[in-house]
């Protein structure tokens, strides 16, 4: 046996990376990946959101199921005192190092789990016709700007509605060929459809 120390490096790479679909004449369906960003797992009291809004640069929601999103920032609220924080990966460090000054003013757990999951931009007329064939929510009770935690099928997901035909899923990345084969096979419907 040998003393060697092996090291391995392995860099995380999205199984979607420039995944894309469209369905339907219109088309009713379009699906892409949403590319890699910065995300945070951010735990405090409501009591430090002002803070915690310094910090990252985006106004942070209250209330459970509510999103926030401007520009290239969005915030989830996912729990009394949990949220999603989701930003361009240039601004990783920035964030990290803007709530690593505010940790005595505001306590706050702030963890980086950008490796964790990947996104999934659908959209269109029959975006929420494709997300009930595995989900079980009322999708049309989800208002805009809303966000919640579900399944699809067998997966876990967070899912967002920043738009009235848009929705953004985030699933965990040993998820992402089954979330979106999933989806695919059921937007295949309205080519059936229209064809």
């Amino acid at each position: 046996m040998s003393d060697e120390l092996s090291i391995i490096v392995s860099e995380q790479s999205n199984p979607l990376d420039g995944a894309a679909f469209a369905a339907g004449p219109g088309p009713m369906l379009v699906m892409a990946s949403a590319g890699d960003c910065a995300r945070f797992s951010l735990r405090t009291a409501k009591k430090n959101l002002a803070k915690a809004t310094e910090a990252f640069g985006q106004v942070i929601p209250p209330q459970i199921g509510e999103m926030s999103s401007r520009a290239v920032k969005t915030a989830l609220c996912l729990g009394p005192d949990e949220w999603l924080l989701l930003a361009p990966e240039s601004e990783r460090e920035s964030i990290t190092a803007r709530f690593a000054k505010q940790s005595e003013q505001a306590t706050h757990s702030l963890v980086d789990v950008s490796h964790r999951s990947v996104g999934i931009d659908i959209s269109g007329p029959g975006a929420a016709l494709v997300l009930n064939a595995g989900c079980p929510l009322d999708l049309t009770a989800l208002p805009v700007g809303g966000c919640t935690r579900t399944i699809l099928d067998k997966a876990e997901i967070i899912l967002m509605k920043p738009g009235k035909e848009h929705y953004r899923l985030e699933v965990v990345r040993s998820f992402a060929d089954f979330v979106w084969n999933f989806l695919s096979s059921a937007g295949r419907e309205f080519e059936t459809e229209s064809g």
